[in-house]
């Protein structure tokens, strides 16, 4: 039994080493691949780094790299940095979508060679994902943050960024206060920006900004917040503040030509005066502008002092009342916005956002008319609700209603005086967003009652209106499609001149590559939907491509082309038939440097009329467009533009060139400078039956006297000339007209509080 026991154990004893150096985790050569890990971005320098393990010294290495979809392999060595670490460099513009396909050979001090993946590596290969970065920065602190009230004069302002796919590009980041960029009183990193007010901050509110953009272009929209100096911790007001800009220009003409026609003297003059005030969940602002002019001869003298614009807003929550010229927000069919003077409440009542408005229904400006809607003859009154039907605005639903009559309309050509009009309209509209920004849609229906002339006896005309639209966002793609039918008698008495008797379809999307933008429009129109046989049925189809290509270091070339069709159909008897075409080819690009930038670009139009009229035209345009600075102030900006229209029912082509010249000289650290503008246009017909030609010129001479006065704001003195000269080359005739002004002009804000 011993025997057996010793036998047992000296087999077991010899077998040991056997298993122990045979398993193939035990003294076989292996490497680990220590980077590239997981996904990586296109446009990043790449690192492979390999440890060897288990090889007999010394070891020589080699990466063999593609990028998928091409056939051959680049060989590179790695450089040994310790007996089993090796590292290879591949450059940025190597690294592009979708990846690379890789594999190592090791050789060892034996001379024997080993790859990895062991088996038939070049079709077997490892795989580096590598993607664009599309995801721009974010900001993921603010000091101090939003809506804080601090008593700091001199806060330093702490902004922390991230990019979690690659960096913050430091050299986009821009950081404005209150307007102003302090980006290079700044300390700029690739974590955050830091700011100091070098000076002491006003009390009131103050508005911080950001901008940044990532190291391929990932641009973040400016990101503003705003922060609080309190004047007074007692009532915790967060900003309260009123201001005054006076502008005003006072010229007088010193000399001229007996025939000029331009006033003698001129006094144009415009306040500005804004203020507003908040205090813990209440805001109110007023905000005005005042103007004065008047002039005298040898022009019919004239003085007028007119109130352009006033408005006054109270908001308490999401609670807002406003009086004077306000824009009210309406819909497609209403009308997008109804801007009047008169007033509007609105209330936000946990989810039921409701408005009412009492209008002016025409344009109105001046004093005597106060808020404008007194008066029950020129009156629009209306409101609207409107309600989320389903949580995260995925459904909504907004009821609108108009009542209003317009007797002394706006008349904007006195040829042809618009009669009184009269009329209401309701409206009921839904928003969708179900599937987020990829699948949004719209619809709305609306009915009016319109009477289009109350001095006849018809009254009012009702009819419908609806349109449905639908549209979709992606990373880099957009589409919209949508149909809009107006019928013939329909009319919105806060638009009674928009269109009618129409429908209406279109489609189009776009697409964005890494450095380029493509967007494809189609819309199609029919008049007279009810086909009235006193009217002709008429169509017009438009079909429009543009392409833009912006490649970092590069020139912006932008390319569109437009086709449109216009025809007619169950023309009446007096009518003339439609039939055209026309095309519109354009090409350009625009270039930009520190001291110089320039941009041409070329047009061709081509119509054809196919109703036999030989009306057919070409029409070419090419145009250039620069500017220079050679020294920080001097500037110089020319121009140039050649235009030939040709035209088949007469085989003339008349031919446009025109020049001009502007440039500013900056002189005395800019205290004085100098402006001008020349330009000279050309026309002529290659039939020799008209040919004229028009030089302008314009020149002053500034001096900024405002550190001799006010301190604040800008004050000049100026020497203004005008010279002009018409030449008519067929009658052998010209014309000219010059004059010399002396002008004072002013800027002067005044802080009240």
């Amino acid at each position: 039994m011993e025997a057996t026991r010793s036998r047992r154990l000296v087999f077991i004893w010899m077998l040991f080493p056997v298993l122990l150096f045979s398993h193939p985790a035990w003294g076989k050569e292996a490497i680990d691949i220590l980077s590239p890990k997981g996904p990586h971005l296109a446009g990043q320098s790449i690192i492979f780094h390999i440890q060897a393990r288990e090889f007999t010294q010394p070891v020589k290495a080699s990466l063999f790299y593609r990028t998928i979809g091409i056939t051959i392999y680049r060989k590179v060595p790695m450089k040994q940095e310790s007996p089993v670490d090796f590292r290879a460099f591949i450059k940025g513009q190597k690294a592009i979508p979708p990846g690379l396909e890789y594999y190592f050979v090791l050789k060892d001090g034996k001379g024997r060679v080993f790859t990895f993946p062991e088996l038939d590596p070049k079709k077997h290969p490892y795989r580096l994902k590598i993607r664009l970065d599309v995801e721009p920065p974010r900001i993921i602190e603010t000091i101090p943050p939003e809506g804080a009230a601090i008593e700091d004069l001199r806060p330093a302002i702490r902004i922390a960024y991230e990019d979690k796919e690659s960096q913050v590009d430091t050299e986009s980041v821009r950081l404005l206060l209150d307007g102003r960029d302090v980006t290079q009183l700044s300390e700029v990193d690739e974590k955050g920006i830091t700011f100091t007010p070098p000076m002491d901050l006003s009390h009131g509110k103050h508005t911080v900004t950001l901008a940044m953009s990532d190291i391929y272009g990932n641009r973040i929209k400016p990101q503003s917040w705003t922060f609080s100096v309190p004047r007074s911790r007692k009532w915790d007001l967060e900003r309260g503040e009123a201001r005054l800009q006076w502008d005003a220009e006072m010229r007088h003409k010193l000399v001229d030509k007996e025939t000029n026609q331009q006033p003698s003297w001129n006094i144009n003059s415009s306040l500005t005066a804004d203020g507003s005030a908040e205090w813990r969940d209440v805001k109110t602002s007023f905000n005005a502008n005042l103007w004065y002019v008047e002039e005298q001869g040898p022009a019919p003298e004239g003085d007028n002092f007119n109130l352009n614009h006033f408005l006054y807003q109270l908001e308490k929550g999401p609670h807002q009342l406003a009086l004077g010229d306000v824009t009210v927000q309406g819909t497609e069919l209403v009308s997008q916005a109804i801007s009047r003077r008169g007033g509007s409440a609105s209330l936000d009542l946990e989810g039921t956002k409701a408005q009412v408005f009492a209008l002016r229904s025409n344009y109105i400006t001046g004093f005597n008319h106060g808020l404008g809607f007194s008066d029950s003859d020129q009156r629009i009154l209306g409101g609207s609700i409107e309600r989320k039907i389903l949580e995260k605005e995925k459904l909504a639903l907004r009821l609108t209603y108009l009542d209003g009559t317009n007797k002394n309309p706006d008349n904007y050509n006195s040829s042809t005086l618009e009669g009184g009009t009269e009329g209401n309209i309701f409206s009921i509209a839904v928003a969708s967003q179900l599937m987020g920004e990829k699948l949004m849609a719209e619809a709305e229906y609306s009915s009016s009652r319109f009477d289009s002339d109350l001095s006849d006896t018809l009254g009012k005309e009702s009819d419908k209106a609806w349109l449905i639209k639908f549209s979709g966002r992606e990373s880099r793609a957009n589409w919209d499609a949508g149909y809009k039918y107006l019928g013939p008698d329909f009319r919105s008495i806060a638009n009674p001149t928009g269109s009618f008797d129409r429908e209406e379809f279109h489609v189009g999307g776009g697409i964005r590559l890494p450095s380029s933008y493509m967007n494809i429009r189609i819309v199609h129109n029919q008049d007279n939907v009810e086909e009235d046989p006193l009217m002709p049925v008429i169509r017009n189809s438009t079909g429009m491509l543009t392409y833009n290509l912006n490649i970092s270091g590069w020139p912006s070339i932008f390319l569109t082309e437009t086709f449109s069709i216009q025809d007619s159909t169950k023309e009446p008897g007096s009518f003339t038939p439609i039939e055209s075409n026309t095309n519109t080819s354009s090409i350009g690009f625009a270039i930009a440097r520190q001291r110089w930038n320039f941009s041409p670009s070329y047009t061709f139009t081509r119509f054809n009329d196919r109703t036999g009229a030989d009306a057919d035209s070409r029409t070419h345009v090419v145009t250039l467009a620069g500017g220079i600075r050679p020294w920080d102030r001097v500037s110089i900006n020319p121009s140039f533009s050649y235009t030939s229209f040709h035209t088949k029912s007469t085989g003339v082509t008349t031919k446009t060139y025109q020049g001009t010249l502007g440039s500013v000289l900056g002189l005395m650290d800019n205290r004085m400078n100098i402006n001008s503008t020349l330009s000279y246009l050309d026309t002529r017909a290659e039939d020799g039956s008209s040919h004229t030609g028009t030089f302008n010129g314009i020149a002053q001479i500034n001096w900024h006297v405002e550190e001799h006065l006010f301190k604040t704001g800008r004050q000049t003195l100026s020497i203004r000339g005008q010279y002009t000269r018409t030449r008519d080359h067929v009658l052998s005739n010209s014309q000219s007209d010059y004059a010399v002004y002396g002008v004072i002009s002013f800027v002067l804000p005044l802080k009240i509080l």
